[in-house]
């Protein structure tokens, strides 16, 4: 198989993690199908962007040097974010080990090193196998209907996405090592990151059904379960794999920091096991959920888009992480607000690239 294609399956695999396998379950039930159209837009058009926007693999290296700590970051988020999806999907089909399978899946994918972009396209091959196998399943039909909200979700959905592709670490392994990189990136997304996206919408009904209502038996969603812990496996041996190529973090800190973040998350899940949080009316599982989008949102690519001017950063941080918090927690009548801390992004963006231009004709 050419190196360009092998990692377009590894581009795929790497990014449906926690956030592409579910993430559109709450845009559906929250929103509807507009912002399931803007989720998928933005997502597959930021992801595939990046392979055009740089422009060879000494840009790409420059790219990584100098967002080095941030890009660490993101891995480090992505990484936790992972382990307690898993650990709450577990608790919530009955099973609290599930994030046991996991770690053993991203244990035998990290120890074989060369051969990440082999498993990528075996486990694309059974993820198809799976979304195959619960076509078959007496799954529930979904709906797609609009909320009255949906506006509200566009701006935050396409800054996200637009931006949070250049801080991962995996994006950039596959620059780095595929022969022709703008093709790996538009069939890594236009096409196979794209077909299991279809696979998330299909199954979503089923599994929300499951997370939010216990509606139907757990049982019916088990090739979804198996197809989220071979992509979320992946995801974690993949960003590991790369934390320690790039000297980042050897093998024993990572041991460490996997299994920190998984017994504070089964330690979480057990200790505090159907708490509601009161002043957002959430489970305290989905509260967390939705707090590490707040990184994905907000804090990473308002860091691309304000690099180079710290105070403003954290400045326009502070101001729109309660519009955010309030958006994406409470959401319904109070969405408005993630409108408000966008649209006061932009403004600030506008003038940074105002003040820049005055002072260059000056």
């Amino acid at each position: 198989m050419p190196t360009y294609l092998q990692y377009s399956f590894y581009l795929a695999c790497s990014w449906l993690w926690c956030l592409g396998g579910f993430f559109p379950l709450i845009l559906n039930r929250d929103y509807g199908w507009p912002a399931l159209l803007a989720f998928t837009v933005f997502n597959v058009g930021g992801a595939t962007a990046m392979g055009f926007y740089l422009k060879n693999r000494e840009h790409q290296k420059r790219f990584v040097s100098e967002h080095k700590t941030a890009i660490t970051s993101f891995s480090y988020v992505t990484l936790a974010y992972q382990l307690f999806f898993i650990a709450w999907l577990g608790s919530v089909i009955g099973h609290p080990l599930l994030i046991g399978a996991v770690l053993v899946i991203a244990l035998a994918i990290y120890l074989s090193k060369n051969m990440i972009t082999q498993w990528a396209w075996v486990l694309y091959a059974i993820s198809f196998g799976l979304f195959i196998a619960f076509i078959g399943s007496d799954w529930p039909p979904v709906d797609f209907s609009a909320r009255g909200y949906w506006p509200h979700a566009l701006l935050p959905l396409a800054i996200g996405f637009i931006f949070s592709p250049y801080l991962d670490i995996t994006f950039h392994r596959a620059y780095r090592q595929s022969d022709k990189p703008k093709a790996s990136f538009v069939i890594g997304f236009c096409v196979l990151f794209l077909s299991l996206i279809g696979f998330v919408f299909l199954y979503s009904a089923a599994l929300g059904d499951v997370f939010f209502f216990n509606a139907i038996p757990a049982a019916i969603i088990y090739p979804i379960v198996g197809f989220l812990v071979l992509q979320t496996a992946f995801t974690v041996a993949a960003h590991c794999g790369e934390l320690r190529e790039q000297n980042i973090m050897q093998s024993r800190g990572l041991a460490t920091l996997i299994g920190g973040i998984s017994m504070a998350a089964l330690g979480i899940l057990t200790l505090f096991k159907d708490t509601t949080i009161p002043l957002v009316n959430l489970p305290l599982e989905e509260t967390i959920y939705k707090s590490f989008l707040f990184f994905y949102s907000l804090v990473f690519p308002l860091y691309l888009l304000l690099k180079n001017a710290k105070s403003m950063y954290f400045w326009t941080l502070a101001i729109c992480t309660p519009a955010y918090s309030i958006g994406f927690l409470i959401g319904g009548s109070y969405s408005f607000t993630l409108s408000i801390g966008s649209l006061l992004i932009l403004a600030v963006i506008a003038f940074k690239w105002r003040q820049g231009a005055r002072l260059q004709y000056q």
